[in-house]
């Protein structure tokens, strides 16, 4: 009996095909993301077996037009950058003939680098490239038919205002449209992705700000590379504020009490008990002990985060050990009805946790020190229980694995205990040097401890120290010189 014949994949969809190695249109269909959410189809410019950039245009006549147009200004690109084959992109240009989307496709290929095997640690690039290719592909969408000479003061004060008060890409993560307003239509439940799911998030001008960083590191890295011979300012909107938000004990103890209680809340979404909310398991514990960390030490989320027991490479390393030592002790004794006091030398073990906050086998980064300290006797406590009572392999884990991150769960818990949007995994950082210099730490040492400059803790949290321009304060508070006779 003859077998069935399979049915023939389906050929990819295509349009403006001109020839062997042009560029061209490539339909790529609809999907449903790792997030739950359905991406309609959309045309992409492929050239040279890559998917080069989306025309944002979909399924409909017009919006096939639309698709060629773009392919046709790719196109038209292609032939302004006029690149030689075998030596690439020709130098030394007037900057009226590179394109803007040239320089960012070029510093975003040489910022993706290569990860280590032996230590996980990104080597020649940036550690979070995908972060920098959303924001260059950002930039793209407004920059990228422009060419170097059209920057200047004007545009990109055109770009900022354009860019302020859009809604973010990640409200679909949150169960929001684009335009910041809850999706309705799919009959699914809101997912809950930030600290705020119900309230629309927008670009502000800080993240402006930071998309015209990477554009200015982009053209500076296009001009020391000889790709054009003209200079090019991107001129960048003001600084913001800096967070300068701190937390009283009681709060923090509300923070950390709120962490370990927080229990695992679920639905019912089927049989006889739908709708009804169940209680289960704590699932904030791995939350407290990063809030106990971070306020204990003032280290940053990412060495928390990470650290592990044991002595692995590419991870910050917390190390426990025992040390013997000799402690002078007072002892009272009685001869002859008389109690005397006498000192006397006892030997001593103690436990101590030395915090290796850089990863082994990495470099340390000159923006973001990570000296190696010991940490304080109230934590090492908590410290040898979790390693040698629980069993933990890293100081903060869950169900065996480091966490990464801790952004999300933070933001959330901080939300349901009423906090503002000011209050951060920061925050912590924050509070513990505040609450060091309140306690009158030598400001050398508490720099040294936590990893900042004297100048950074002088300017910001210098302040908060009883002993902060003591002199000038007493001096300009007298009562003045007393009149001659």
């Amino acid at each position: 009996m003859p077998q069935p014949r399979k049915p023939r994949a389906a050929k990819p969809k295509s349009l403006g095909k001109q020839g062997r190695g042009l560029p061209y249109l490539w339909w790529r269909p609809g999907r449903v993301d790792t997030d739950g959410i359905e991406r309609g189809g959309v045309w992409w410019i492929v050239h040279k077996g890559k998917q080069v950039r989306s025309t944002g245009c979909g399924a409909g006549k017009d919006e096939e037009r639309g698709a060629l147009q773009a392919l046709t200004d790719y196109t038209a690109g292609l032939a302004v950058i006029a690149p030689d084959e075998t030596a690439g992109a020709r130098k030394n240009r007037p900057a009226s003939e590179v394109l803007v989307a040239e320089v960012l496709d070029r510093y975003r290929d040489a910022k993706k680098g290569r990860i280590d095997p032996a230590t996980g640690e990104v080597k020649g690039g940036v550690a979070r490239h995908h972060e920098l290719a959303q924001r260059i592909s950002t930039l793209l969408d407004w920059w990228g038919t422009r060419t170097l000479d059209e920057v200047d003061s004007a545009t990109c004060a055109a770009y900022v205002t354009s860019r302020v008060g859009t809604p973010w890409k990640a409200h679909a993560r949150a169960g929001l449209g684009r335009d910041g307003e809850p999706r309705v239509g799919d009959g699914k439940p809101l997912r809950r992705g930030h600290s705020k799911p119900a309230k629309a998030r927008v670009v502000s001008e800080g993240g402006a700000r930071r998309e015209l960083e990477d554009l200015r590191a982009a053209i500076n890295d296009a001009i020391d590379d000889g790709l054009t011979r003209d200079a090019v300012r991107v001129t960048l909107p003001a600084k913001g504020e800096e967070r300068d938000r701190w937390l009283l004990p009681t709060e923090a103890a509300r923070i950390l009490l709120g962490a370990w209680r927080k229990r695992e809340v679920q639905t019912v979404h089927a049989g006889p008990r739908k709708g009804e909310r169940v209680v289960g398991r704590r699932v904030g514990k791995h939350l407290a002990r990063f809030v106990i960390v971070g306020l204990r030490t003032g280290t940053r989320s990412g060495p928390i985060c990470n650290a592990s027991f044991e002595k692995v490479p590419g991870k910050p390393w917390m190390e426990l050990k025992t040390e013997k030592s000799i402690e002078e002790r007072v002892e009272r004794v009685v001869v002859d009805g008389v109690e005397y006091e006498r000192r006397i030398e006892v030997p001593v073990v103690k436990r101590v946790a030395i915090f290796h906050r850089k990863a082994l086998g990495t470099k340390e980064k000159e923006n973001k020190k990570a000296p190696t300290v010991r940490m304080p006797d109230s934590l090492v406590a908590h410290l040898w229980r979790w390693r040698h009572v629980l069993g933990q392999t890293y100081v903060v884990e869950w169900n065996g694995k480091p966490v990464g991150s801790t952004k999300r769960s933070f933001a959330n818990l901080c939300h349901d205990l009423g906090f503002g949007d000011d209050v951060v995994r920061h925050s912590l950082r924050h509070t513990a040097v505040t609450w060091g210099m309140q306690a009158g730490v030598d400001i050398w040492e508490l720099a040294g401890y936590v990893g900042m400059t004297v100048e950074m803790i002088e300017r910001r949290y210098g302040h908060h120290s009883a002993a902060h321009m003591e002199g000038a304060r007493a001096a300009l508070g007298g009562r003045g010189r007393k009149r001659a006779a």
